[in-house]
């Protein structure tokens, strides 16, 4: 019971600043400053690390999104360069489709 108690008190020592009080104690303020920036610097990283996984889950999911709309953009103009979207679209300018075939020109080289 009694190492129960005495454990009890060095903590509520500890709690209460006694410990870094005592005099035979002050050379180990330095580490234990050491030991409390290792802490933070632990905790600002994982905060980071976290943060960074957030931001690639999202930017995954933009490429995915951008990847559907990629594929829906070209798929609407392949349709579009059908022969007969070709001529609808033409048709509101007053062109047609020529009934005639092409004439070709031979060139002579003497």
């Amino acid at each position: 019971m009694n190492t129960i108690k005495g454990n009890k008190s060095s903590l509520f020592s500890i709690l209460k600043g006694e410990f870094i009080a005592d005099q035979n104690n002050q050379k180990y303020i330095p580490f234990l400053f050491f030991i409390v920036l290792l802490i933070l610097l632990n905790i600002r990283i994982s905060f980071r690390a976290e943060r960074l996984l957030k931001e690639s889950i999202a930017l995954e999911q933009d490429v995915a999104d951008l990847r559907l709309v990629y594929i829906t953009t070209k798929s609407d103009l392949m349709s579009m360069y059908r022969r007969s979207v070709i001529e609808e679209i033409v048709a509101d300018n007053g062109l047609k489709t020529s009934l005639n075939p092409p004439i070709i020109i031979e060139r002579n080289n003497d």
